[in-house]
């Protein structure tokens, strides 16, 4: 809605009056996030030896005993086993900011002298024409108004898309000289030659699939010639059914990860590698599919089977939060979890706990011994001759007691932590004393439990003494105790 300020001060909000509007508003702006833009590219159209061009086309020409189509909702590239050949797709389409790229890939085979890039690069120019001077000089003729300048000296971009005579081979190449729009790089290993080429890579975000390991891709970026050296991550296989690799830059962050393209119950995508510099989210890129062969001939032709690739353009913005409320039934803190975390524990785990019967992480003062947390009563028995009684006969708690005396003399109740004591020989724990004559029954609580650690066993005597066995009259105490 847009707000216009009239002559006497007055905010306007569309035709609204600021007066008709919630008091404290007229200092408001309104704002809208921007919509996450997604292109998503698909090859649905079946073509031989070309590109959709709704999305992008080659640059140059198919490189020698390489394939390009597009069959079966793929697209499908094949190596060839040509030294230093190389093709390259790219799109139409730019971008500039934040960026996720996300591109699935299947390998029939991982072998040497094969490369395989996803990036996303910004482009110099295409068509340009270079002059192969020596085995370690090569001079391309940039655009004008390209601005580079001595300054640009020892940044690096790659080169590629070679058509003419001498030897070459595609690759990332440093500045070693600017005269003009003439650029001279440091090579090795060229022939003498002339032709044109392309210039591209400046700035980029980069995934290359090299080597014979199936899990294994180089993820680097790169901001204005400089990059940090490539992170040989680990990744889900290439093969069949292929990963989908996941690249996200915005914020001076860039990262990597990935998930197998096999379904699974719970969101799978695994974080592989970071950069924290260099990362060209503020250049102009463009998304670039390229195969290119090594200076040695691969032995056998690979299969690169691309499903699905799909960039994302957003706007990173800031969010200042200047309070929080306290968090309620009514105002709970919302939680995403979007994969399953690991966790290491020390110690020894039980799992498959069943429900109401076990009390995990109970803490405090409390009556846990069993689903319900209450406490079992036992009846307590006061022979004449004092006699054993087993109040439980593993290990537990005492929570109470509950007695009256109706003798004129205190009677002791005994406590042990054995399961068969021996009466005068075995020592109690507890000596409690019950005083005589009780018109109101005594009701002992202890708090939060005694601990025993064999069995709970009590006997009533005479006398005091953990060791006493005086005798009593018969039914001198009448009550329970309450344990668990």
């Amino acid at each position: 809605m847009a707000v216009t300020v009239a002559a006497f001060g007055q905010a306007q909000y569309g035709n609204v009056a600021s007066d008709l509007m919630p008091t404290g508003t007229e200092r408001a702006m309104f704002s809208r996030a921007m919509p996450q833009e997604v292109t998503r590219i698909s090859f649905t159209k079946a073509i031989t030896n070309n590109v959709d061009s709704e999305w992008g086309s080659i640059i140059g020409t198919i490189g020698t005993g390489m394939g390009i189509n597009q069959t079966g909702g793929n697209l499908v590239v094949t190596s060839g086993t040509t030294a230093r050949s190389e093709t390259i797709l790219r799109s139409n389409a730019n971008w500039n900011g934040g960026i996720r790229l996300r591109a699935r890939s299947t390998l029939s085979q991982r072998i040497a002298n094969n490369n395989f890039f996803v990036e996303l690069v910004d482009v110099i120019g295409d068509g340009l024409s270079y002059t192969i001077s020596s085995a370690t000089a090569m001079t391309v003729t940039f655009p004008s108004a390209h601005g580079f300048t001595s300054e640009n000296v020892g940044q690096s971009m790659y080169i590629g898309a070679f058509a003419g005579t001498g030897t070459f081979l595609s690759g990332r190449y440093v500045i070693a000289s600017v005269a003009g729009d003439v650029i001279t790089f440091t090579v090795s290993a060229f022939a003498a030659g002339t032709g044109t080429c392309s210039a591209f890579g400046w700035n980029y975000y980069q995934l290359q699939y090299q080597g014979t390991t199936a899990t294994n891709v180089n993820f680097d970026t790169q901001r204005r010639g400089y990059a940090s050296g490539v992170t040989n991550a680990t990744i889900n296989t290439t093969a069949s059914p292929g990963h989908l690799a996941i690249v996200t830059g915005n914020d001076l962050t860039a990262t990597f990860a990935d998930q197998l393209v096999a379904s699974a119950a719970l969101v799978a995508i695994t974080p592989r590698a970071s950069r924290t510099e260099n990362v060209p989210d503020d250049a102009n890129i463009r998304l670039q599919v390229r195969i290119a062969n090594g200076a040695t001939a691969p032995a056998t032709t690979t299969t690169w089977t691309i499903g699905l690739i799909s960039t994302s353009n957003f706007s990173l913005q800031d969010v200042n939060i200047q309070d929080v409320r306290p968090m309620t039934s009514a105002t709970g803190l919302s939680v995403d979890l979007i994969r399953a975390v690991a966790l290491v524990v020390s110690g020894t785990v039980t799992a498959n706990i069943a429900a109401g019967t076990n009390a995990i992480g109970d803490v405090g003062v409390q009556y846990r011994g069993n689903a319900t947390g209450a406490g079992t009563p036992t009846n307590l028995n006061a022979p004449a001759t004092p006699a054993v009684q087993s109040i439980k006969g593993t290990a537990g708690r005492l929570l109470a007691v509950y007695v009256v005396n109706s003798n004129a003399a205190t009677r002791f109740l005994k406590v042990f932590n054995v399961v068969s004591p021996t009466l005068g020989t075995t020592a109690a724990i507890l000596d409690i004393a019950i005083p005589p004559n009780s018109a109101e029954p005594i009701y002992i609580s202890l708090e939060g439990g005694v601990g025993f650690g064999t069995a709970i066993t009590v006997a009533i005597t005479g006398a005091r003494g953990l060791t006493d066995n005086t005798v009593i009259t018969l039914n001198d105490i009448t009550g329970f105790t309450i344990h668990q």
